[in-house]
C-alpha cells in the first residue's frame, strides 16, 4: 500500500522509499517538484507525477539497466577480435564508419540543416535493405510525410 508522508512514497511491505519525479507530459522536462507551468515549453497543467524504478542500490544488486548484470573489467580483458560490419554501399562512409555499420550498434549523425544527413542515410539503408537486412529509420526532427517525399525522390 503506498501513503504520502511529506511528499515521499513509501511501499509499506518493504517499508522502503519509492523515488518519484515531476516530468512535464508536453516537452519531458523533468522537475524536483511539482509546478502549474512548464518552464520549458510555457504549457500549464502538464507536469505530472511519475513513479521511477528502484533506487540505484535496490538496482545494482540485481540487475543492470539493460535486464542483465554488469561488472567492471579492465580493457586488457576485453576481447579485441573484429565486430562483423555491414557495408553502406557508399565506400566514404563505410569508411569513416571504419568499414561499415557495426551490427547491432547505433550510429547518430551530426551536421548544419541542408547538409544532406538525411539523404546520405536513407541511401545507406536502401542499400542495405536491398541486400536482406532489416533496418530502421529514427528521426527526431523530420515528419514520416517529409521521409517518404526524400525517399520517393531517391527512388
Amino acid at each position: 500500500m503506498l501513503k504520502n508522508q511529506n511528499l515521499d512514497l513509501y511501499d509499506d511491505s518493504m517499508n522502503k522509499k519509492i523515488k518519484t519525479a515531476f516530468v512535464c507530459d508536453q516537452c519531458g522536462a523533468d522537475y524536483p517538484r511539482w509546478g502549474g507551468q512548464c518552464t520549458s515549453c510555457g504549457e500549464w497543467n502538464t507536469i505530472k507525477e511519475v513513479r521511477l524504478g528502484s533506487s540505484s542500490k535496490e538496482r545494482s544488486s540485481r540487475s543492470g539497466y539493460a535486464g542483465s548484470q554488469t561488472e567492471v573489467k579492465l580493457l586488457s580483458d576485453v576481447s579485441l577480435s573484429q565486430a562483423e560490419r555491414i557495408s553502406t554501399g557508399i565506400s566514404e562512409f563505410d569508411r569513416v564508419l571504419g568499414g561499415g555499420i557495426v551490427t547491432g550498434s547505433v550510429v547518430l549523425l551530426g551536421g548544419a540543416p541542408g547538409a544532406g544527413k538525411s539523404t546520405l542515410l536513407l541511401q545507406a539503408i536502401a542499400n542495405i535493405a536491398d541486400r536482406g537486412v532489416s533496418v530502421l529509420y529514427v528521426s527526431g526532427e523530420e515528419s514520416l510525410q517529409q521521409i517518404a517525399e526524400r525517399a520517393n525522390r531517391l527512388k
